[in-house]
């Protein structure tokens, strides 16, 4: 596929750029985690799966050890209890089973806790199914669902498809207070939102680049090619004043007179065609 736009005695040809690299590849705002089991999507990582990602999120971000621990003690958990066994004098991490609808004892802990804060945190968040460590994530960190659509292509958002046989969720981007605190001098609700907007333009650019919205343009005065780049991700559109940053002021509004071409027209090809039509006028 290519576009052809003509501002005499310039020629402009855009084409896809198969060779573009991954913008995930660049110094990003946010980190894209995805799992799937055919496209290697979003950041490189090392985690396993969803569930390692968010006990690592919850217990290597500075979440403090005590704030994991009241959450469970304050009983905010449907799934995971922290009970005293005055009998024994210990502490009882336990779980509840949907299959067998029953609570199981995970692990003890001999009493006083004092001083083993950290060992108790681990061992709920091990207990602590997806939901709860969300829960706790989300007090610390911006994060949004990764949603791919794969069908005669991939394309992804943070907001859901509707069809339910080719979509699902692969992941979440997200950035931490701090990591937005950084950014913008400050950690506010404002800046979260902005925090927010800045994480959805990050899926939007590397959902073009995945669907292959990567340009490049060789620019010809007559048959001689004076300027050229590649690289170029999203829309023909969204690119008009990216591109024309790159050329000479008398090209300058080019773009807007791009043609989609369904051949790959070399500029002997659009000359001739060019010749021929004056011929015929």
């Amino acid at each position: 596929m290519s576009m052809v736009a003509t501002k005499f005695p310039y020629i402009l040809i855009l084409r896809d750029d198969t060779d573009t690299d991954s913008p995930r590849q660049d110094d990003c705002f946010g980190k894209m985690v995805c799992w799937h089991r055919r496209y290697n999507l979003g950041d490189k990582h090392d985690y396993s799966d969803p569930d390692e990602f968010l006990r690592r999120l919850v217990r290597e971000k500075n979440i403090p050890d005590k704030e994991l621990i009241e959450y469970i003690k304050s009983g905010q958990s449907d799934t995971v209890k922290l009970e005293y066994d005055r009998s024994a004098r210990q502490w009882d991490v336990r779980s509840y089973d949907s299959q067998f609808k029953k609570w199981f004892t995970d692990c003890s802990f001999d009493a006083p806790l004092t001083g083993k804060e950290i060992e108790l945190a681990d061992a709920l968040a091990e207990s602590m199914q997806m939901d709860d460590l969300m829960a706790i994530a989300e007090k610390h960190n911006c994060i949004l669902p990764l949603y791919l659509y794969d069908h005669s292509g991939i394309t992804m958002n943070t907001t859901g498809f509707s069809c339910p046989w080719d979509s699902g969720q692969v992941g979440w981007v997200y950035a931490s207070h701090k990591d937005i605190k950084k950014e913008y001098g400050s950690f506010s609700e404002e800046n979260a939102e902005k925090a927010m907007n800045l994480l959805r333009g990050e899926v939007t650019y590397y959902d073009h680049y995945i669907r292959g919205d990567c340009y490049g343009f060789q620019l010809y005065n007559g048959d001689e090619e004076v300027d050229s780049c590649w690289g170029f991700i999203g829309s023909p559109d969204d690119l008009r004043e990216d591109i024309e940053g790159y050329l000479p002021d008398e090209a300058k509004g080019i773009m807007n007179n791009l043609v989609f071409r369904y051949d790959d027209p070399d500029i002997d090809d659009i000359l001739q065609e060019y010749e021929d039509e004056l011929e015929v006028g």
